[in-house]
Order: C-alpha cells, then structure tokens, then sequence
C-alpha cells in the first residue's frame, strides 16, 4: 500500500503539540466548560477563560497553586492579583510586592480595589502617545508586570457593565403668547409727532 503526500501531512499534524492554557501548566479546572464564561485572559501563550467571580493570577509553589500560573519569575508573587466580579462591575486587587500596571497607571500593593476600566488602545503617532477608546470591543485593559514584559489582556463578557443613565423627563412646554404693543394711532389734524418720551425730539 503506497502512502500519498497527505498521509505525510497528517502525520506531522498528529506530532504537534496543543498550545498550553497558562504558560507552565493547564490549570487542574480549565478542561471542566460548566457555566458561562464571564471574562476572558489571554497571554502570550495561553488564553483563559474566567467562569467564576473570583480568579487568582500569580506563580504556583509549594504552598499552593493559583488559577492562572504566570511561571517562575522573581518579580511575579505567589498571589499577584485577584480579579474578582460584583454585579455589574470586574475589580482587581494588586498583592505582589512589585505592584502592576493597569493600562499603563501604577497599582501599588494593598491599595483599595480598583475598578478595572473599559479597554483602551494606545497609538504612537511621531513621538506622542495618544489613546483611542475602542467601542466595539468588549470592556477590558491591559495588566502588566512591573521589571517584565509581561502582559495579560483583560476582557468583560458580561454584557451591559455600566447601565444606561437614568432619562429625566423633560418639564412640559409653555404655550409662550406673543408679545403686545399698543401704538397709539396719530391723529390727522395734529401736524407734529407725538412728542418723544425723552423731550429730546421737538
């Protein structure tokens, strides 16, 4: 039985190996699809997707693993970041030591929660940085590693984050009457004008 070039093909296909989910390791849960996702992380290397409130970004180690393994960089903690969802909004709690950026602004350590922001993307134009919001991606930002190139898009796939304003009722319009003047008709037999209110007019 002679093999065509096809068969050659497949063959080379079945050796490949499958991306990884995070960069070392597939997180224990990843492989369960129960439930929704309501967020989505994507790396360099893997792509997560968030199907609980809460998710735990950082290094795995002998005290424990976290949801989403970053490796074993020294400027990444144990428990870096929590990303963590209270209808209708994501928020992030920064624990490393090192801190991390938030599309581009510092979050310090033990700072207040913070409220992840709509996605934005920045453009560089001749020197100058300018940002330009994106309206038909999801909401979502860019964390970044302190001392690292590494990045983690953030994206929303929760629908309606941030409510339409409320529409205040218009007070009803005024009929607005026209204005009234009331000239009074000069008299024919009377050869001068009227005299002028001021006396200046003779």
């Amino acid at each position: 039985m002679s093999r065509g070039p096809d068969q050659h093909a497949w063959a080379l296909l079945a050796l490949q190996k499958p991306a990884p989910a995070s960069p070392h390791r597939v997180p224990a849960w990843a492989s369960d699809r129960k439930g929704t996702p309501i967020a989505r992380l994507e790396g360099k290397e893997f792509e997560y997707m968030v199907r609980q409130s809460r998710v735990v970004i950082g290094r795995n180690s002998s005290k424990g693993d976290v949801d989403v393994n970053m490796g074993h960089n020294s400027f990444i903690s144990r428990r870096h970041i929590e990303i963590y969802f209270e209808t209708p909004h994501f928020y992030m709690i920064c624990n490393g030591k090192n801190g991390v950026f938030v599309d581009g602004v510092f979050q310090r350590k033990g700072a207040p929660p913070l409220q992840l922001p709509r996605h934005e993307r920045f453009c560089h134009f001749g020197g100058v940085d300018m940002v330009t919001e994106v309206l038909d991606l999801s909401p979502g930002c860019t964390l970044r590693f302190p001392s690292t190139n590494i990045k983690i898009q953030f994206q929303s796939l929760v629908d309606d984050l941030d409510p339409p304003p409320a529409r205040v009722p218009s007070p009803p319009k005024r009929k607005i009457q026209p204005l009234k003047i009331n000239i009074p008709e000069q008299d024919a037999s009377i050869g001068s004008p009227f005299p002028s209110p001021t006396g200046t007019i003779r």
